[in-house]
């Protein structure tokens, strides 16, 4: 059976994720340490020119950002998400203006802003057209503590938890089960 995020991921999905997974909490690595490394990112992703660069308070933005949209995917897994993940979001958003494009693929937003805000008005963009696609709820966080990676549900119903079954779910089941027969042999 294929893994709940197996298919090929639209563009503004893949970004999305791919910032989320700068941080690997499991290794605790943090691809994006410093605003050097997050430029090189955002130029990796297309998102900045090789002369723009990304201030100290964008970088700060784009951390306090990429944490609460960690945050908002866990709780498109069912976690309750705190009011202030959503605010802060708001507040980086606010300094990362949109405007409306119009082309031969219809309406589209895009960055007004230079540097790493233009960077990070092109994630808010990409968080608006998932919304819009109706692909935004499927944008989730594996809930195991010991993974929080992104991945995108492509269950038919949405119901996927996991980033791997295979991995994270049958470690939380095993888990389950391990502490259920510790309760019953007491």
């Amino acid at each position: 059976m294929a893994s709940p995020h197996s298919a090929e991921l639209p563009s503004d999905v893949a970004l999305l994720r791919d910032f989320v997974n700068t941080l690997d909490v499991e290794k605790m690595l943090d691809d994006v340490p410093t605003p050097e490394a997050l430029a090189g990112w955002f130029r990796s992703q297309e998102l900045l020119s090789p002369a723009d660069t990304v201030s100290p308070e964008a970088f700060t933005a784009a951390i306090q950002a990429r944490e609460a949209l960690r945050a908002v995917l866990l709780s498109h897994n069912g976690e309750p998400l705190a009011p202030a993940e959503l605010r802060t979001l708001e507040r980086v958003a606010a300094a990362s203006p949109l405007t409306v494009g119009f082309g031969s693929s219809g309406v589209t937003l895009r960055p007004a802003a230079q540097g790493g805000w233009k960077a990070l008005g092109s994630l808010f963009a990409a968080m608006a057209t998932a919304q819009r696609d109706g692909r935004w709820e499927r944008l989730k966080l594996c809930p195991a503590g010991d993974c929080q990676s992104a991945f995108y549900d492509t269950s038919k119903n949405r119901s996927g938890r996991w980033c791997s079954m295979r991995i994270c779910g049958n470690r939380m089941k095993t888990q389950r089960f391990r502490t259920g027969a510790a309760r019953q042999a007491r």
